[in-house]
């Protein structure tokens, strides 16, 4: 069984690159935060204290005999809160602490800014109230208690310390895909020397170019080559896209870490080491990746205006009262400053992304999408185009009969018995496409006898007496069989992308095959859906024109992109990119990760390969093009919550600050207590989870 020969092409060389180090180190600082910082460890040892801490602040709320009260005197619970807090906001909280200072030294504020700066103000009035209470004014007390906002400091600490192991774990991403495609590569090869009959074993780091290398069946093709004997059936669907394997002959191409399925083959070297298709590949992901500008944040986009804001006034603040507010002008300025940031503080802030990020996140997941990392909603919702992989996407991923046309006297049913008959002993994906399809039919199969298989062409046998042969029509006709009579339903075949398969019986043609791979079920209308949220959806597919067009039709796509190489895809997504297009790649073969990296979002079908998933930003579970439609749609709500939650979040400061800070002191006698402060921020806190947790009931 055979289909056309065709030679593989094999991207320009590039320049030899300098020797160094294959998987970038550029994950060295992020988001101000080092490696060394060891988020995981800080965030393990953070969450356990700021629950002893919220338990000791908060216990009054619990039953009787479960409150802190029961076993440690008021004073005593304060000064342990202080103590159990202090390794978090000046242990767990160092790197924010750091990235806080450098964010003041370059007048660069960001989210840090805000939280360290909250967090801070309310650590350091805490620790002021525990060492100096006589110095409080007896109004600012509560039941005989000077209050107390350790949890706050405690509890944000930990919120952002989450956060930022999410986002480190994303970060990381690209050197995973890097080192999955070097592992495709063969560590040894069997290379024959010029002249000799023996083979001997070397390292793939010995092979020069030139070297002829034997590769047998079932194994990997070391190194990009040309095929010097022997003919066989290479499967490149993970480089190059193509479902169905490439028929090679002597003069052909080949392109290494590809598999040669059957038939033994010397293969010439060309290229070696940084030249070779794969480490073009690697290069690619790469270079996509530094290119991959971070994504600005919310919090940090109003964080350049609302930081410098609430420093300024509660300067003023403290100025205002210290001049005109009398005797005690001082104390009550510096308590009202106090107030100002304390209710400035972010605990609504840093619990309206994270939270709702989480809540998207696990509506997604039990509908089988995975998300890596809050970054990829806020890009997701943003999408404008989606761009779809052909093979193992809108398709199947294998080849399968679709059709069959008989010629007059026969009928399907003893045309397939006869192929299968044939085909059974065959190795090659057509043959087998054509056994499955016998055995799901119940077909029952001939005696087979006489076998033979000639790799490019086709393959013969007797059944029952008779001589059979299944193959491309160029063979039939060269043994003297004509094929006129089925040459039009042949046609129509190819006109749906179809590869057609003849079969002859005793120098007569009585069929041919129409084998295909598979649209998936769901194909069109996750194209459909698409169009209806308002995306443009383009196909990508390293696959002939014609094929690619057959696809386009039955699932709906206008605008394809055909006989792309593993560059080309690239390229062709930055060039979506360049019409002002918010892109999105959806693939499964190593031949799709730079794509999926260079998009601005990667989505990955978990049957895909290892190297697609680890490159991508969504990986979907179900292998379902509509899972896609659905990570849009969680995308988009779980976005319009943040911005919800960010508009009640600094609704609540606009309306407190001035509260806290005195403003209608004069005229009404109002003046904040930080107790009241503490009360507003925690009801500004829950009012913002409970808007998250509305996400739970989304049904996209």
């Amino acid at each position: 069984m055979s289909i056309s020969p065709s030679a593989s092409s094999i991207p320009p060389a590039s320049p030899p690159s300098a020797p160094g180090p294959v998987v970038s180190n550029n994950d060295d600082v992020y988001m101000g935060l080092r490696q060394s910082d060891r988020l995981p460890l800080r965030l393990a040892v953070a969450i356990p204290l700021a629950l002893v801490v919220m338990y000791l602040a908060m216990g009054e709320l619990l039953p009787a005999a479960l409150q802190p009260g029961q076993w440690i005197s008021h004073t005593r619970n304060g000064w342990l809160q202080g103590w159990l807090c202090l390794p978090v906001f000046f242990g767990c909280g160092s790197p924010f602490l750091r990235r806080w200072y450098v964010s003041l030294r370059d007048r660069d504020t960001n989210m840090f800014t805000l939280t360290v700066t909250g967090t801070g103000a309310a650590f350091g009035f805490s620790w002021f109230v525990l060492l100096f209470p006589e110095l409080l004014p007896a109004s600012m007390s509560s039941g005989g208690h000077a209050p107390l906002y350790f949890e706050a400091v405690a509890v944000i600490t930990t919120i952002v310390l989450a956060g930022q192991v999410m986002e480190r774990n994303t970060y990381d991403r690209t050197g995973a895909a890097i080192r999955a495609l070097l592992d495709l590569t063969p560590p040894r090869a069997r290379r024959r020397r010029a002249g000799q009959e023996t083979e001997e074993e070397v390292a793939i780091s010995d092979v020069i170019p030139g070297d002829v290398l034997v590769v047998r069946p079932g194994e990997k093709i070391p190194l990009d080559g040309i095929v010097t004997a022997g003919e066989s059936a290479v499967d490149e669907a993970l480089l190059t896209g193509e479902s169905l394997p490439v028929e090679k002959r002597p003069g052909d191409s080949v392109i290494g870490s590809t598999l040669n399925r059957h038939g033994m083959l010397e293969v010439r070297v060309e290229r070696v080491g940084e030249d070779t298709v794969l480490r073009q590949i690697v290069r690619l992901v790469e270079q996509a990746q530094e290119e991959d500008a971070p994504i600005a944040r919310l919090a940090d986009r109003v964080s350049a205006w609302f930081v410098p804001a609430v420093l300024t006034i509660a300067v003023v603040t403290f100025f205002v009262w210290w001049i005109w507010g009398g005797e005690r002008g001082a104390a009550f300025g510096g308590i009202a400053a106090v107030s100002v940031l304390i209710i400035a503080c972010p605990c609504a802030l840093g619990l309206a992304t994270p939270t709702a990020i989480m809540a998207g996140s696990g509506v997604a997941a039990r509908r089988g999408i995975l998300v890596k990392g809050g970054g990829v909603m806020e890009r997701v919702q943003r999408l404008t185009t989606v761009v779809f992989d052909k093979t193992g996407t809108l398709t199947e991923g294998r080849p399968e009969l679709l059709d069959l046309g008989v010629a007059p006297g026969w009928t399907s049913g003893r045309v397939l018995a006869v192929a299968a008959g044939a085909e059974r002993f065959s190795e090659h994906p057509l043959a087998q496409a054509v056994v499955r399809a016998a055995a799901e039919r119940g077909v029952e199969l001939p005696t087979v006898s006489d076998f033979r298989a000639t790799p490019g062409l086709g393959v013969a046998a007797r059944l029952d007496g008779s001589e059979v042969r299944v193959g491309n029509r160029t063979w039939l006709e060269s043994e003297g069989i004509s094929c006129v009579d089925l040459v039009s339903q042949a046609d129509a075949f190819a006109a749906e992308g179809r590869t057609s398969v003849y079969v002859a019986v005793d120098h007569a043609a009585v069929g041919v095959l129409a084998i295909a791979d598979r649209v998936r079920p769901t194909a069109a209308a996750a194209v459909a859906a698409l169009r209806e949220l308002g995306l443009d959806v383009v196909m990508l597919t390293g696959d002939q024109e014609t094929t690619a067009q057959a696809v386009a039709r039955e699932v709906g796509i206008t605008r394809i992109f055909a006989g792309v190489l593993p560059g080309t895809k690239s390229d062709r997504i930055a060039e979506l990119q360049r019409e002002g297009r918010v892109v999105g790649m959806v693939g499964d073969g190593v031949n799709d990760a730079p794509a999926l990296v260079r998009a601005d979002v990667g989505f990955a079908l978990r049957s895909g390969t290892d190297v697609a998933i680890e490159a991508a930003d969504v990986t979907l579970m179900r292998n379902d093009p509509s899972s896609v439609v659905n990570a849009i749609r969680i995308s988009r709500a779980t976005l319009r919550v943040i911005r919800q939650n960010l508009f009640w979040a600094f609704a609540y400061n606009v309306a407190g600050i001035p509260l806290a800070a005195g403003v209608f002191y004069p005229a009404f006698g109002w003046l904040l207590s930080p107790v009241f402060a503490g009360v507003a921020m925690a009801l500004s806190s829950i009012l913002v989870v409970g808007n998250s947790l509305r996400l739970a009931r989304l049904n996209p």
